[in-house]
């Protein structure tokens, strides 16, 4: 009767290379598995379901309105952002493959988005401001937690919110 070996990890690392990548593939399968098992963000459910929220938490109608009108200028903000992003990120990868490309072309275009990007946090932190101030503490309070807890900025970054809605 032949019995089976049991296999440590030092006996993988004398068993070479093909050994330790089965073990670093078995690690990175479990990881993968495990770790990648967060639910799928549907913006338009998302949005839908903020809309409501705003309705069902700030007391007056009119100003409840006034924040579904900030936040459809915030997604609009959002997708522009995203669309500089992604421009940039071209826009690099594309001097980056030119072998002629001058140290003061990157520069410049590095210059450009910076500034641009920065335009963007400005005219975000003006949107944030009117939202609070269309709201009360309390009615902020629940908003923030909403959007804290359900937009996942990582995830949504390049998302194109007036493509989806």
């Amino acid at each position: 009767m032949k019995t089976e070996k049991l296999y440590y990890p030092s006996d993988l690392a004398r068993a070479g290379r093909s050994g330790v990548y089965a073990l670093v593939s078995l690690a990175l399968i479990a990881t993968l598995t495990l770790g990648c098992n967060s639910k799928i963000v549907d913006p338009v459910q998302l949005r839908a379901d903020e809309t409501a929220l705003v309705r069902n938490t700030v007391t007056d109608p009119a100003r409840a309105e006034r924040l579904i009108e900030l936040f459809d200028e915030r997604d609009r903000l959002q997708t522009e952002s995203a669309k500089l992003v992604q421009q940039y990120r071209q826009s690099m990868q594309a001097l980056n493959a030119e072998y002629d490309a001058a140290d003061e072309q990157i520069l410049a275009l590095m210059g450009n988005y910076d500034r641009a990007r920065e335009q963007y946090q400005l005219k975000f932190l003006d949107q944030l401001a009117a939202m609070k101030q269309a709201t009360t503490a309390g009615e902020w309070e629940v908003i923030a937690r909403f959007q804290l807890e359900n937009f996942q900025p990582r995830k949504l970054v390049y998302q194109d919110w007036r493509e989806a809605l």
